[in-house]
């Protein structure tokens, strides 16, 4: 085999690259790994989470998870809140209690025992998240240990971070910084997709 690759040069290079160059790849991805800190401040994220204007909204006011309830979510749609643990690498879901919903104009009653119909718009309410309380947040895009947020991108912001793309991280939620990508475990088998919201970090108060 020695001798076959002594005698045929272009062979022996045509095979040896790619090996070359994944190794080159698997060390230059690897030392952000061993040179870059691992995050510090805790993630705050939504999944399943619309918008709507008149559905379940989530902002950060006064430094502060706000859950807001305009009253009609279509189809009894819900967002989930989770929160990134970065000491652990763990992912706990913050549980939060919708009102009831009013009976919709016009549906049919089954019997006289259900509720009457309204047409009245209902009020905003602010729900509460007692996982949440004395929790300060901050919103910036970048945490203030410099790793960010995003989903579908997992691979490292080098010349060979495109080459070797894998395509089952195109739904996966990442932290990134300087070349470092952490991904985040994915919840009851869910992947993250385009209704993923970004909430904030939690920093000491």
């Amino acid at each position: 085999m020695k001798s076959f690759l002594r005698e045929n040069p272009t062979i022996a290079f045509g095979l040896g690259l790619p090996l070359l160059l994944v190794t080159l790849f698997l060390l230059i991805s690897g030392i952000p790994a061993l040179l870059v800190a691992p995050p510090q401040y805790d993630l705050l994220f939504a999944t399943e989470y619309y918008n709507y204007q008149n559905g379940v909204q989530i902002s950060v006011i006064n430094r502060s998870v706000q859950v807001i309830d305009q009253g009609n979510m279509p189809n009894n749609q819900k967002p989930r809140i989770w929160r990134y643990n970065a000491q652990t690498g763990a992912v706990q879901e913050i549980a939060f209690i919708l009102p009831p919903r009013p009976v919709v104009s016009g549906q049919n009653r089954a019997n006289e025992n259900q509720p009457a119909a309204t047409d009245e718009r209902p009020e905003a309410s602010i729900i509460n998240l007692p996982d949440l309380d004395g929790v300060t947040v901050d919103s910036s895009s970048i945490a203030p240990d410099g790793y960010e947020f995003s989903i579908g991108n997992s691979t490292s912001r080098n010349v060979f971070g495109g080459l070797f793309y894998s395509s089952r991280y195109r739904n996966a939620a990442v932290l990134s910084k300087n070349g470092r990508t952490i991904r985040l475990p994915d919840m009851a088998g869910r992947y993250y997709r385009g209704n993923t919201h970004f909430i904030g970090w939690v920093i000491p108060s």
